[in-house]
Formats: C-alpha cells, sequence, structure tokens
C-alpha cells in the first residue's frame, strides 16, 4: 500500500465505464426533441462536466437548461444508462487495491442515485465503500462531490487520489488539495494531458504499479 494514500476515489464515466454511445444516444434524442442542431464530434467533451454545463452552451435561461437536463435524464435512465460497459480491468484492479488495503470510493458527476445503481448492476460495489454523486442544487461541481464524499469516509486531501479522465477530475481533485491520477482510456483530451498531475495511466492495471 502506498505510504501517501489511503483513500482513492474513482470518477465513473469514462474511468470504470465506457459511456459514450449511452450518453451519446440520449444527447442525439434530447437535442432533436429541442430543435437544436449539434455537431456529434463534439459530444466527447461533454462526458465529465454536469449536464447543466453543457445545454447551458445551448440554452438561455437557468428555467430552459433545467428543463432539458430533466429531459435528457427522464430519456437516459429508460435505457441508454446501461449502454456504458465496465473497461476492461477494472473489477480487478478494484479488487486488488481493496486487498492492498486501499478504501475505495466514487466521485462522480452522475445523478447520486444513478451513480448507486450502476456500481451495483456492474456488480462492483462491494469494493466500494462510499458513492458520492450529483445532487442537484446542493452538489453538482466534481470540487463539491468529492469533497462531500471525503467527508463521508473521513479522508483528507493529503491521504487521497483521485482518478479521473478529463480536466474536470484533475481541477475539482486541485481545488480541494487533491491528487489526481489522468487516466488514458477514457476521454482525456489535450487540456487534460498537459495538466500536471501525479500520474498518467495508460491502462487499468497501470495503477496498481503506482499504487503498491
Amino acid at each position: 500500500m502506498s505510504k501517501k494514500y489511503k483513500y482513492v476515489f474513482f470518477d465513473l464515466d469514462g474511468t470504470i465505464s465506457n459511456s459514450y454511445e449511452g450518453i451519446a444516444n440520449s444527447l442525439d434524442a434530447t437535442f432533436a426533441h429541442f430543435g437544436v442542431s449539434v455537431d456529434r464530434a463534439l459530444y466527447r467533451r461533454y462526458i465529465g462536466p454536469p449536464l447543466s454545463d453543457t445545454f447551458r452552451l445551448y440554452f438561455k435561461t437557468p428555467e430552459k437548461v433545467n428543463e432539458v437536463v430533466k429531459w435528457f435524464r427522464d430519456n437516459y435512465v429508460k435505457g441508454d444508462i446501461f449502454r456504458n460497459p465496465v473497461y476492461e480491468g477494472i473489477p480487478q484492479v478494484m479488487a486488488e487495491l481493496k486487498r492492498r488495503g486501499y478504501t475505495l470510493c466514487v466521485a462522480s458527476c452522475k445523478k447520486q442515485e444513478e451513480a448507486e445503481m450502476l456500481m451495483k448492476h456492474f456488480g462492483i460495489d462491494g469494493y466500494l465503500t462510499y458513492v458520492s454523486g450529483l445532487t442537484y442544487g446542493v452538489r453538482e461541481q466534481k470540487a463539491e462531490i468529492l469533497a462531500f464524499g471525503m467527508q463521508k469516509v473521513g479522508a483528507t486531501s493529503e491521504n487521497s487520489v483521485m482518478v479521473g479522465d478529463t480536466i474536470y477530475d484533475i481541477t475539482g481533485a486541485k481545488s480541494v488539495g487533491v491528487d489526481c491520477i489522468l487516466c488514458k482510456w477514457g476521454f482525456a483530451d489535450e487540456k487534460a494531458l498537459a495538466m500536471k498531475v501525479a500520474y498518467t495511466a495508460e491502462k487499468p492495471a497501470d495503477l496498481l504499479t503506482f499504487l503498491e
């Protein structure tokens, strides 16, 4: 076990599972429903931040953004949410990290109940001590979600590390003084790859090298 870290917080989309197909399908349906034309090539950058941040780019008022977010959520949970396969090696890595004595948690911008449900659906909830997700009007940004999870399990910025694939994971962790491991198998872009992180993992098994 690493002498520095005790708590490992995993992002969900693009870190634990490849959620592109499900989210892209629901974005297609949402934009079509509201009569907005969006280049599908942009979708990868919308996996990671809160949905409200994405829809503010296309809808002007907070009320309309809330309406669009709700429509997306209602459509997503009907089936697209399960088009979300776990990356190969993630369950094995979690099992080994737990065996080594780490406390594993999730910090995700998916809604709290959706994140909890998916961990059970994937069969990896048994490796996790806590799942911290988004609650609208309470915790929406990655830093808030991570900080809440840390509080729940008694973690500190010194003994915690965030594992994620986007700039939102890196900046969210930095905001609460937590180191970040960047996962290149997810949706990391040039901005994320250019940022300073504690470690860059090419594949899930690399986490076992860094977190000895």
